[in-house]
């Protein structure tokens, strides 16, 4: 009996030191990465990089590792080191275990990818995001990639999309609606001049 009990002490008695232990680990990993976006906003780039390599080798099991590559991601494309920020967007999007920062991050690689002009990559990184919420600014996003690639129709319809998911969430974009509304009058106008050229 007393040895049973003995287990049964040490069972509860490591279960609590394991509890106390991983909430001591998330308010440290919480408090350094409280330090690091108020670097960021400050723009102090050495603090930045200071506090998320201490979130990457001390924390690198908390979310707060994954938080910190897409603010190292933000502060590379800010210095226009385009690559480094693909590299760490293209990390949370692969290994994060949270399914809405790989969202996050999918979406602003696309946006990377788009401005360097690789638009089928970032198409397909577009496409990999599923979460509803997204769905504007995935739609928006894929109609001015169409709109880079001179396909004005598909823009249209994206940005329709845009639009009507954004209204599905109860908000509204107008600057989106203009957009839009220009891009379909100025399709119409192509088309109409296109079939006035084959009739003649």
């Amino acid at each position: 009996i007393t040895v049973a009990l003995s287990i049964v002490l040490l069972a509860v008695s490591g279960y609590k030191y394991w509890n106390w232990h991983q909430e001591k680990v998330t308010q440290q990993a919480s408090n350094a990465y409280e330090h690091l976006m108020l670097a960021f906003s400050n723009q102090d780039n050495k603090g930045v990089r200071a506090y998320a390599n201490q979130l990457l080798n001390d924390y690198g099991d908390t979310v707060y590792s994954d938080a910190a590559r897409l603010t190292l991601a933000k502060l590379y494309v800010l210095r226009e080191k385009y690559p480094r920020a693909q590299e760490e967007l293209e990390y949370v999007a692969t290994h994060s275990k949270m399914v809405v920062l790989q969202q996050v991050a999918q979406i602003r690689l696309a946006r990377l990818l788009a401005a360097e002009k690789s638009y089928d990559k970032a198409l397909a990184e577009l496409a990999k995001v599923v979460d509803t919420t997204y769905m504007p600014v995935v739609n928006e996003l894929r109609g001015d990639i169409y709109v880079a690639t001179g396909q004005y129709q598909e823009a249209v319809l994206s940005y329709r999309k845009a639009i009507t998911e954004a209204q599905k969430h109860g908000m509204g974009n107008l600057f989106l609606e203009m957009k839009t509304n220009e891009l379909a009058a100025m399709t119409q106008s192509m088309k109409g001049r296109d079939e006035k050229l084959s009739a003649a």
